[in-house]
């Protein structure tokens, strides 16, 4: 389409069948987008990813864990920042938090809480870009005396606990 119309996104639904859907992300990864629900498949949205086109935030129209997994490592391998990769993915196992947060500490905030262990939070107070910020992606139940250690050596001061930081009154408006 050399005028640059997306033509398989204006296709009525009907016509967006599972081999018409194959071909449109073959040909530029970006038609993911309007690939309909009911057709999308593992090998479409692996055409999608290995297109020329292909860019992160596609990870996340990726229903399918695995897939989305094999995404991830290819935009990181490729050089990619593992804190946006991880940003635009759904963390699904123990495995994958931490190499999220091994490759990068913020990205312990992109795990879900079920994920979320001690041993997870040491790896991110470990990891050479952790900094003051990363505790508190490091839910209260976990800020055990050996946390808040690690956290002191590392950052040279006392570590507050977050029932005693009170939050700043919230005020409406612009403050000038």
């Amino acid at each position: 389409n050399s005028d640059g119309t997306n033509y398989f996104a204006l296709l009525p639904e009907e016509r967006k069948t599972e081999a018409v859907s194959l071909a449109a992300v073959t040909a530029n990864g970006g038609n993911l987008e309007y690939v309909p629900d009911h057709v999308l498949t593992p090998e479409i949205c692996r055409a999608a990813l290995n297109t020329g086109d292909s860019d992160v935030s596609m990870l996340s129209q990726i229903p399918f864990p695995e897939v989305q997994k094999e995404g991830a490592q290819k935009f990181i391998a490729s050089g990619n920042a593992p804190f946006v990769v991880y940003s635009f993915t759904d963390i699904q196992d123990a495995r994958m938090a931490k190499e999220a947060v091994k490759a990068d500490a913020y990205c312990l905030q992109f795990v879900p809480d079920r994920l979320i262990t001690a041993d997870l939070c040491k790896t991110a107070l470990q990891s050479p870009n952790a900094d003051k910020k990363v505790l508190g992606f490091i839910p209260e139940r976990f800020r055990t005396s050996e946390i808040r250690k690690m956290a002191e050596d590392k950052f040279g001061e006392k570590v507050v606990r977050q029932k005693e930081l009170s939050p700043p009154p919230h005020k409406k408006g612009i403050g000038l």
